[in-house]
């Protein structure tokens, strides 16, 4: 198993490896990356795609998602893959695949730079989502921050897949994959469970025999609001241009950043996935906020804008 492992977050319904790509963007949500606000990639094909991509087969893999990883349980005939869960992490789940696809991005930087932020689609999501965390509807709000952007790094793309979940809520019934368990859960219909003593149950969610992506890897979007430097490039890093901020009084960013330089953030900077009750407040009247004023800019005429 590869040491950056531990990045990759698996999902609980696997998503079209059209729609969930390399080089994609989603704003804030990167555990329901196609329903979040998101820009999907073209895919990457031929001498593109050998160019600036690491490619590897599985075979007979387990992907076992859980809130924290602890060391694997080796399964005979099988490849156990520890990953985090992405969403619902109350639910400890398995993937069980016949085979499948690991893929990243050899240089995730170089990529975002030359092809991401070259793709007028891209720079246009990217404007429209910087311009509106900047606002001054939004930067006066308690919670004001820079907006989270993900950029897809990494992915496995699974098929013949068969999905269980854990229903148990027992504190007496230890996390782990074994052979007893992979035995057990492998004949159990589509919606049946099987209960393996202690309150410890699990349940057939899922089978798909169509490539699905099931895990995905992200690199959290650097970009930085800059002042007073139109039309330079610091440090030569690619800057974005600010649409006019609409939600102000004079429709003038005054002192504000009007241009946003983006980089990457370092690959230790993983998501934090703590949450108390005063993040969480923070977190949905933040992203309340930003979607107010998402739409807000999208519906006004473009000559307001510019």
């Amino acid at each position: 198993m590869s040491s950056d492992e531990s990045s990759f977050y698996l999902y609980g319904v696997g998503a079209s490896p059209d729609a969930l790509t390399l080089g994609s963007l989603v704003l804030e949500k990167y555990w329901e990356p196609l329903i979040a606000r998101h820009y999907s990639h073209a895919l990457l094909k031929d001498q593109d795609l050998e160019d600036n991509v690491w490619s590897s087969t599985l075979k007979n893999c387990i992907f076992y998602g859980r809130t924290r990883l602890t060391p694997d349980v080796g399964v005979s005939g099988f490849e156990i893959i520890d990953l985090r869960l992405a969403w619902q992490k109350d639910h400890e789940r398995i993937v069980m695949a016949k085979s499948g696809r690991r893929m990243t991005l050899k240089d995730p930087e170089k990529f975002l730079h030359t092809h991401v932020l070259t793709n007028p689609q891209a720079q246009s999501s990217l404007k429209l989502w910087l311009s509106s965390a900047r606002s001054q509807y939004v930067m006066n709000m308690k919670w004001a921050r820079r907006p989270k952007i993900w950029l897809l790094t990494g992915l496995y793309i699974l098929e013949g897949t068969r999905t269980v979940v854990r229903k148990s809520t027992s504190t007496k019934v230890e996390a782990g994959v074994n052979s007893a368990l992979i035995g057990a859960v492998s004949s159990v219909p589509i919606g049946g469970s099987i209960s393996l003593g202690m309150g410890d149950e699990w349940e057939m969610a899922m089978e798909m025999d169509e490539g699905h992506v099931w895990a995905a890897q992200y690199r959290l979007v650097d970009a930085r609001y800059l002042l007073g430097r139109s039309g330079q490039k610091a440090g030569g890093l690619p800057v974005i241009g600010l649409y006019k901020d609409i939600l102000s009084v004079n429709m003038k960013r005054g002192g504000t950043a009007d241009e946003v330089e983006v980089a990457l953030s370092p690959a230790s900077e993983a998501v934090d996935e703590e949450k108390d009750e005063k993040d969480e407040e923070a977190y949905e009247e933040y992203e309340k906020k930003l979607e107010e004023a998402i739409r807000i800019f999208e519906d006004a005429p473009r000559m307001l804008l510019n």
